[in-house]
């Protein structure tokens, strides 16, 4: 057992009052997999205390998720919660300058307060609307003389598509990249090689500034169970789902961004295929375009990972669709195959984003010429055209790939490891406090 007390912090917009998406889902993970962390910490002569900040956002929040976030880590764990309150006056409002400084504040004084316990502080964030928080905390460590490192996680990209700087996250961005150049206590944590090159692009970080942070899955959770298959036919039965027919799917939130859209608009190119699209919540919007297209696209809201398993393991489901246009870490895809277990799913993609990285086009999936109508609908109809015999080689690839490269446990074990190695030689050489 070590004597150095760390506090590993970490900021979060999902997790615990918000449970929506990917992130709380990696925040879950990475709790469940503290025992292990701490092994790492302890053989650096280290104990350590979790703490989770989350901003308190309306969007997405569910008492019954939280109760048992709150029962299965608060409680019965030995994780410490804090409360930031949303700067937003609307759950609906997007994220402003003014918001970012005012959670990258709150952040800063979190941090204070957690080391009132501790010897050193890690800081873990991810998402633009934490880049300044690293701002604050250097600050508070500088003022206080706490000694403390931060990674930031390259959630957002800080491109856009046609190479533009996006306004008002780069300002926020722009800070953070900024002291991840300058001061050796701030890192990046590259979640795919596409982001660690958009920040050394745009900000000049150079490698040794930089941290392996891959996403990864739990690959032995009960969602990636084979289900008997009349229980899979009931399943798709029980919602309507026409059983005569090839089935294309895609799911997310129901975001534009996400190409839902264009997913119905060249689905609708292949007239002998049903494109089915599940998002979390009821989604007007895309209802409205899809009867705007005349299609006869299925549009499901609300359905669990049951519901996406049952689809993947559908003999007549061809392929798994994602399209989004600036996806950063994204693996929706890889999910979509483990759940098919190599038996003839073949996932398809764009060029852009993350999807390159994760598609090795022709031989794991496909990967669309272009995100245009016409690129996809090519894409599509070469699944269409696919030989079974290909479509489940190919699918074979995919599995062993996923299970290879995207095991939650091992990436982010590595990542923290990484994470302790650098805090405790930084803060080794960061006794003296900064201006």
């Amino acid at each position: 057992m070590g004597d150095h007390r760390l506090a590993v912090l970490i900021f979060t917009n999902e997790g615990f009052r918000q449970v929506d998406g990917g992130v709380a889902r990696v925040v879950h993970d990475v709790l469940d997999l503290r025992s292990e962390a701490v092994q790492i910490a302890q053989a650096r002569g280290a104990t350590v205390r979790w703490h989770i900040a989350e901003r308190a956002s309306n969007s997405g929040y569910d008492p019954v998720r939280w109760a048992y976030a709150e029962q299965r880590w608060l409680r019965d764990g030995d994780v410490r919660y804090h409360r930031m309150a949303d700067p937003r006056a609307h759950p609906w409002e997007m994220d402003h300058f003014e918001h970012c400084v005012a959670m990258g504040a709150a952040g800063g004084q979190v941090m204070l307060s957690v080391a009132e316990d501790a010897d050193s502080v890690l800081v873990i964030s991810g998402m633009s609307m934490f880049a300044m928080a690293a701002r604050f905390v250097i600050r508070a460590a500088d003022q206080f003389q706490i000694p403390a490192t931060y990674v930031h996680l390259t959630h957002n990209p800080v491109l856009n598509a046609g190479g533009d700087a996006e306004l008002p996250e780069t300002y926020a961005d722009s800070v953070m990249g900024h002291l991840a150049r300058h001061d050796e206590r701030v890192t990046i944590g590259w979640e795919s090689e596409w982001m660690r090159d958009q920040y050394q692009q745009v900000y000049g970080i150079p490698d040794g500034k930089t941290l392996f942070a891959y996403n990864g899955i739990r690959q032995d959770s009960p969602k990636f169970d084979r289900i008997p298959p009349d229980e899979v036919e009931a399943i798709l039965r029980s919602l309507g789902v026409p059983l005569d027919r090839d089935l294309m799917i895609s799911w997310g939130r129901g975001v534009r961004e996400k190409g839902f859209e264009l997913f119905l608009d060249a689905a609708a190119q292949e007239k002998g295929v049903l494109p089915v699209v599940l998002n979390p919540r009821p989604n007007p919007a895309l209802e409205e375009y899809n009867r705007s297209l005349g299609s006869p696209g299925l549009l499901l809201s609300g359905q669990d990972d049951r519901v996406l398993a049952a689809f993947c393991q559908w003999p007549r489901t061809l392929a798994a669709v994602f399209l989004s246009e600036r996806e950063s870490a994204s693996i929706t895809g890889n999910e979509a195959t483990l759940m098919n277990g190599g038996t003839g799913l073949v996932v398809v993609g764009v060029p852009a984003g993350v999807y390159p990285e994760l598609i090795d086009d022709g031989v794991d999936g496909v990967m669309a010429k272009e995100r245009t109508v016409a690129g996809v609908a090519e894409a599509l109809r070469s699944v269409v055209e696919m030989p079974p015999a290909e479509r489940a080689a190919m699918s074979v690839a995919a599995l062993e790939r996923t299970r290879r490269t995207r095991d939650y446990r091992t990436n982010w074990l590595r990542s923290f490891t990484e994470m302790v190695d650098r805090h405790f030689t930084v803060i080794g050489r960061s006794a003296e406090p900064r201006a």
